[in-house]
């Protein structure tokens, strides 16, 4: 049985690829996960080691523009994977190309040899011919004469000569001058000169940096144990400033602080900026947010991505994985659809996977109250940024504080780092000037909610809206999200949004000095 990749960035493309290989069962199983974009390809590659790869020229995202731009990238990237895995991944190049277009010849000329060029698939066609083996046959309409100058690449002098040479016996066809080449080889005369002929697609060194740290490298945070997973680090532009993606844990030592509150409020002000986000729910934990947005009207069919990677689906039931409430990429559990998961059913592996192959730029992971659980503390180590949450409550500040306090000390110990902050709930000015709050917390809470009327929050979720919209709270939420998102976002792009917010400075009565931490990378 093979196992299939598919890299044809998502959509009704994906749906009808995914309706047909699960009919053939027998030969073919599909991948956990698809590559939503380029810039995953290798990583997803590298954790499901596909025996076949179905890419789509057009429809996958890219950071690079069309044309020859384009054409680079993806003969870059299939010698690169041919240097890597050989022959042993089938790639299916799936385009709207005239059959003489020349790139399609240089696919050919690294063992592409599944090439579907018409907008019109017959799916039957393709599904038989990858269950036989890949023919040259097949792809051999494609050839066509190749000319480095074409794509810009870089040949030697005696490269350019011979396709020159080669183009001025243009009378002869194609199979006439196979039949001299073979005739002379066999006579010998040309034997050195092929083997030191240089080959004509010329791939550029791909220089990765990386930080190194225990026992896994990988390309943006590190993850500790024993995991072999490598987490890209992705660049959105918006406005013409990069923005590095952003991976944020918010929690809190205790149930109903108000985490899931925060995270909604932090989530749709990203989007209201024009920033990619995604909002994760626990999967460990009750649902809340499915119906705290009226998912049962909105998307009565939906089950979340944890279901899809670890659930056997049956393909006669209506499934929608995907779910946006007012521009924020929602992944959360149907309370209905699907059950409380475990550890074992979704291990750390599975849940990166997710992460992998969520194309936001910034992702808030809502822990809740499962910072002891092993996965969470995991997860912590390739955050960005992590949140705590806390409510001006005197014994649940004694019982964190109380050094004997086992159940805690891993909050403590994470309250160290200093990408650890801390975000009070339902707090007032006043509260800031406690000597008590003012000792403990001065350092490392950087910012606070306010409280907000119980009508006020009750509407919102009879709406099913972001309490971020309406139009009353709008600039005090703005406010007291200023100095959080002044952390996670470069200045040079909250000025071109025009943002008059300022760091939130003066909390209690000393400035607060924010800094994200860099490290070199190696």
């Amino acid at each position: 049985m093979k196992k299939v990749l598919l890299a044809v960035g998502g959509g009704a493309y994906s749906n009808i690829l995914q309706r047909n290989f699960s009919k053939e069962r027998d030969f073919f199983t599909l991948c956990d996960q698809e590559v939503m974009h380029f810039r995953y390809m290798s990583e997803i590659i590298e954790i499901d080691k596909p025996d076949i790869l179905i890419v789509h020229d057009h429809y996958l995202p890219s950071e690079k523009t069309e044309g020859e731009e384009r054409q680079e990238e993806w003969l870059n990237f299939i010698q690169a994977l041919r240097a890597e895995y050989d022959d042993s991944i089938r790639i299916v190049f799936l385009c709207e190309r005239p059959k003489d277009d020349t790139f399609l010849s240089y696919l050919v000329s690294i063992n592409v040899l599944d090439i579907f060029n018409e907008r019109a698939i017959d799916i039957q066609q393709m599904m038989d011919q990858l269950k036989d083996k890949p023919r040259y046959s097949l792809a051999a309409k494609f050839i066509q004469q190749i000319t480095p100058r074409l794509l810009n690449y870089s040949v030697d002098d005696e490269d350019i000569r011979e396709t020159e040479d080669e183009q001025a016996d243009s009378e002869d066809t194609i199979d006439e001058q196979l039949h001299k080449i073979d005739k002379e080889e066999k006579k010998g005369k040309k034997e050195e000169k092929k083997k030191e002929r240089p080959q004509k697609v010329i791939v550029k060194k791909v220089i990765e940096k990386k930080i190194e740290k225990k026992v896994v490298h990988k390309t943006k945070n590190v993850i500790k144990r024993d995991y072999n997973i490598q987490i890209t680090n992705q660049v959105e532009k918006i406005v013409g400033v990069p923005i590095q993606s952003v991976t944020i844990l918010i929690g809190s030592p205790f149930s109903r602080s108000g985490s899931t509150f925060v995270s909604h409020l932090l989530a749709r002000e990203l989007a209201r900026l024009g920033v990619s986000v995604s909002y994760i729910e626990s999967p460990y934990s009750s649902a809340y947010s499915f119906d705290r947005f009226i998912g049962h009207k909105r998307n009565p069919d939906y089950r979340s991505k944890f279901y899809q990677f670890t659930k056997e689906i049956d393909p006669k039931m209506p499934s929608i994985y995907d779910w946006e409430v007012d521009d924020v990429n929602m992944i959360v559990r149907h309370p209905t659809n699907e059950p409380i998961y475990g550890m074992k059913e979704i291990p750390f592996e599975v849940y990166v996977k997710i992460l992998l192959a969520s194309q936001s730029t910034v992702t808030i992971l809502d822990v809740g109250t499962d910072w002891n659980q092993d996965i969470y503390r995991d997860l912590y180590d390739i955050a960005t940024h992590t949140l705590f949450i806390l409510e001006p409550d005197i014994s649940n500040i004694q019982f964190l504080e109380d050094p004997d306090n086992i159940a805690t000390e891993n909050f403590m110990q994470m309250l160290q780092d200093d990408k650890t902050h801390i975000i009070g709930n339902r707090f007032d000015k006043k509260l800031l000037d406690n000597p008590m709050i003012d000792a403990l917390y001065a350092e490392k809470m950087i910012s606070y909610i306010p409280c907000f009327t119980p009508n006020e929050i009750f509407e919102s979720h009879y709406k099913g809206t972001f309490f971020n919209d309406f139009p009353k709270n709008q600039k005090i939420i703005r406010e007291a999200l200023n100095p959080i998102i002044e952390c996670i976002l470069p200045k040079e792009f909250l000025k071109k949004r025009g943002r008059n917010g300022k760091l939130f400075n003066g909390l209690f009565n000393k400035s607060i000095k924010i800094e994200e931490r860099q490290e070199d990378l190696k």
